[in-house]
């Protein structure tokens, strides 16, 4: 019997391997020709992992174009959620870095290209830092009464941010809505932290967020407008000197009764230091009301200019 089968496998066998080769080539031909390879592109989103804890991480793109090529029955029923692009950082520390995205693709597929193939990462760090909270008195209390007197619950808050944003804060302040109240009154005023040009600064939160303020009103006071004078301080350092002195506002409501505010033109700041001075700065200073006299907002900025002083030449020594 096995003789038998040996003889059938082994009659004409060099004719029997050509015939497989040739199955195999027209196979082939077919195949390729039926099912062959093409390429298309998918725009799948870019994952981040491995990503450090206590930043703000920014990424200027968001998605991946990936060309990738594979036999076209593949791609009868391939989606965009079956191809993955990535980030991995793992080993980036804060500052800005362009990081290799990787893909992770079905199988039978292969990567022609990706587009955008790396991605500038910004790390910057969350840091905190505490502040003054000032309140602004706005609008007017009912005729006859004015504000004597403003108490929060509040009177330093810690801001929390990426430490670029947190060093364009200068400034955490809550409005105070008088809205023609006649008796005292105690009302939730939110509180915001600001730039220098008066805009709030995205990205920073403030904790608390906002205070409850209690607002005492006074009755039988006159009311007047009066010039702002800043009053400065020692402490300068040697070769510095102040050059323009600027308060804002200017000139600020105030009220008391009708004797005192005759006698006054102007409401001095309390005290400002000058101590370590060498750049141009804007400072929250209060201010300092004569007894018996009340202001509206109790603190106004003080710019103050500071400068190098100029150096002097000293002249030649003439010759004898």
């Amino acid at each position: 019997m096995m003789s038998r089968l040996r003889n059938i496998v082994q009659h004409n066998l060099p004719a029997k391997a050509l015939a497989l080769v040739i199955a195999v080539i027209l196979w082939g031909y077919v195949m390729n020709d039926q099912n062959p390879s093409i390429e298309s592109t998918y725009t799948v989103q870019l994952d981040v992992v491995n990503a450090p804890d206590g930043y703000k991480i920014t990424k200027d793109a968001s998605t991946v174009k990936l060309r990738v090529r594979g036999p076209r029955s593949l791609f009868v029923s391939a989606t965009d959620s079956d191809f993955k692009a990535y980030v991995d950082l793992s080993k980036v520390e804060a500052g800005k870095h362009a990081v290799k995205v990787q893909t992770v693709l079905p199988q039978g597929f292969e990567l022609v290209e990706a587009k955008p193939d790396t991605v500038t990462f910004t790390l910057d760090r969350i840091v905190q830092k505490k502040m003054k909270a000032e309140f602004i008195v706005t609008g007017s209390t009912a005729p006859g009464t004015t504000v004597a007197h403003i108490e929060p619950s509040v009177e330093t808050v810690t801001i929390e941010g990426a430490e670029s944003d947190i060093k364009d804060v200068t400034r955490v302040i809550g409005y105070v809505g008088l809205a023609g109240n006649g008796d005292d009154f105690k009302l939730k005023v939110p509180l915001t932290a600001i730039n220098a040009d008066g805009r709030e600064v995205s990205g920073v939160t403030v904790k608390p967020d906002s205070a409850e303020v209690s607002v005492q009103l006074a009755r039988g006071l006159m009311k007047k407008i009066v010039t702002v004078k800043p009053v400065l301080g020692d402490g300068l350092p040697d070769g510095y000197e102040v050059g323009s002195v600027k308060t804002d506002p200017v000139k600020i409501e105030i009220a008391g009764p009708e004797d005192v505010l005759a006698k006054l033109s102007s409401i001095s700041t309390e005290t400002i230091s000058l101590d370590g001075l060498t750049k141009t700065t804007d400072k929250n200073v209060k201010l300092a009301p004569p007894d018996g006299v009340t202001v509206t907002n109790n603190s106004v900025t003080v710019h103050i200019e500071v400068k190098e002083k100029k150096k002097t030449q000293q002249p030649a020594a003439s010759s004898q």
